[in-house]
């Protein structure tokens, strides 16, 4: 493997030479590549095809390396962590589905908020403590007081994370228990290789608790998480790998998105903030390139989704050091070949498609949300647009039927959304809750002011 690498990096250096390509990098700048050269266009040329075609015959066979899963071939991944596993592991099926990778298992064993030294009690005590989560077939099913040594021993695991409870993963002495984690799942699974999951700071206006901690700063949360990290993990042999959740949000922050990944000032946003974090996570264990993943979330348009493949790529290769995005400049929509959509708003009210098809407007926190009306395929077509304002959200509600459905769809916080086929699916009827990201009262807004913040755009016919 290492041959191949080194053979496709030697020749990568030759193509971008003989190109006219600028070489020339920086640390936590990535290289920036020029257009062809149109000189010596003849032989040079038919040189430079057959090098490119041996290139990627040698990035084919070692893709196709990278996704044969250890042992029975079936890519296997065991998070032992908290409520951040679960925004990591969110996307990861589909994720590594859409790379190419035909079986996959992952499990999640879940804890609110729990810390390494919880993991320890409950490790020692065999407690039946945990949620676990599990996903083989691109949905996840969830088994409550679940023991930690059945979901390790369970399968053979390719991969097992590690993480620390996000309040403490930049205080270094509360890393004190991690051998105690290490030795304890490799004596239950010899054969797996242990990662490190490095979390995320926290929103710049974040209240949790944990905050003040580190003196209510982002940056100095952020880079107490390297430390700790460096300090406390890397220096151990057993962990095979370190993914850069960590530095991946704090990357895309830099961009256009700006301050704007988390949905409560810590969880990750439902739609881009667990994509970054799972495309980080996927392609740190595999090796597999982010731009190789072709799935997105349909809260994630392709410019969100360059944001999300930048973020993750440049936190793979520079995982101790914020990178700056490119994307700075926010994507002007241009509605010239659209017309507006009539919303059809009830103020203060929300659909509750698990309840059936109406709006309820007597429950106490009635008064954070907006109603849509009801639409149909035709009202919103594919490749209508949903622009969102920064500082609002919406759960666009679905229904295959009019009765009342299992499960609702989460709220999206993406500013702009493109809709396709796979966001209709077999829903014949959807709707929208607008509100705040802040979950405040819209009782002294205007149906103007709702109609500034959330719009559908819809092809012209």
């Amino acid at each position: 493997m290492k041959k191949i690498i080194s053979v496709i990096l030697l020749l990568s250096l030759f193509l971008l030479t003989a190109a006219g390509c600028d070489t020339s990098s920086s640390e936590n700048d990535p290289t920036e590549y020029g257009t062809e050269s149109t000189e010596n266009a003849g032989t040079e040329k038919e040189t430079q095809k057959e090098t490119q075609k041996a290139t990627d015959k040698n990035k084919d066979e070692e893709k196709e390396e990278m996704l044969k899963p250890e042992g029975d071939g079936i890519l296997k991944i065991l998070t032992i962590g908290n409520s951040f596993s679960d925004d990591t592991m969110e996307y990861v099926y589909k994720i590594a589905k859409s790379a190419g990778v035909e079986n996959i298992k992952l499990g999640n064993l879940f804890i609110g908020g729990c810390s390494l030294n919880t993991h320890v009690t409950n490790a020692k005590g065999n407690k039946p403590a945990y949620d676990y989560r599990t996903n083989s077939a691109d949905a996840w099913r969830n088994t409550p007081s679940y023991r930690m040594k059945d979901a390790i021993e369970s399968e053979n695991w390719d991969y097992i994370s590690l993480q620390q409870a996000s309040g403490s993963s930049g205080i270094e002495d509360t890393y004190s228990n991690l051998q105690f984690m290490i030795d304890y799942v490799k004596e239950l699974a010899p054969d797996s290789k242990l990662v490190w999951n490095m979390t995320w700071a926290y929103q710049q206006d974040a209240s949790h608790a944990d905050f003040p901690k580190y003196e209510n700063s982002q940056i100095k949360m952020y880079e107490s998480i390297l430390n700790a990290v460096e300090n406390k993990v890397l220096s151990n042999e057993a962990i095979y790998k370190v993914v850069p959740n960590g530095t991946a949000i704090q990357n895309a922050r830099t961009s256009y998105v700006g301050d704007t990944l988390t949905r409560d000032g810590f969880h990750l946003s439902l739609d881009l903030g667990r994509y970054i974090a799972g495309l980080t996570f996927f392609c740190t264990l595999t090796g597999i390139s982010p731009e190789d993943v072709t799935y997105a979330p349909d809260g994630v348009d392709e410019e969100l989704r360059k944001v999300a493949v930048e973020s993750a790529i440049n936190a793979i290769v520079y995982p101790f050091g914020i990178t700056n995005s490119r994307h700075t400049e926010k994507p002007v929509f241009d509605d010239s070949n659209y017309e507006l959509l009539d919303l059809g708003l009830t103020m203060l009210g929300y659909w509750n498609s698990s309840t059936g098809q109406g709006i309820d407007t007597v429950t106490s926190n009635h008064v954070n949300f907006v109603a849509s009306r009801l639409f149909t395929k035709e009202d919103i077509p594919v490749g209508s647009v949903i622009i969102l304002a920064d500082g609002w959200r919406y759960r666009p509600e679905a229904w295959k039927n009019a009765g009342a459905q299992s499960s609702r769809p989460s709220n999206v916080t993406a500013s702009t959304v493109v809709i396709s086929e796979a966001w209709w699916a077999d829903y014949t009827h959807r709707a929208f809750n607008i509100s705040k990201t802040d979950g405040s009262s819209l009782e002294n807004l205007t149906a103007d002011d709702i109609n500034a913040a959330f719009k559908i755009y819809i092809p012209k016919k």
